[in-house]
């Protein structure tokens, strides 16, 4: 199974700040995550990450969050090197 290194923007409103979103990504998904930036306040969070783990993994995941309210949005390829 071939793992994959995909990043995304999250963000998300007051209601899920205080939600361990990326805990819930491992023990559903078993996805590997690498925060790479962050900016949360009491009116909103805002997450840059890298996910590692198979296409099923991430696609099933990004769902979850999306479904959860999250905003999903990827990250051009050459933004965080």
């Amino acid at each position: 199974m071939e793992r994959l290194r995909e990043r995304y923007y999250l963000s998300y409103p007051k209601s899920l700040i205080r939600e361990p979103l990326l805990y819930h990504l491992v023990k559903k998904f078993d996805l590997v995550f690498n925060i790479r930036g962050a900016s949360v306040s009491e009116e909103m969070g805002l997450v840059a990450v890298e996910f590692e783990g198979s296409s099923e993994q991430i696609e099933r995941a990004l769902a979850w969050l999306r479904q959860t309210g999250v905003t999903v949005e990827p990250i051009e390829k050459n933004v965080i090197e």
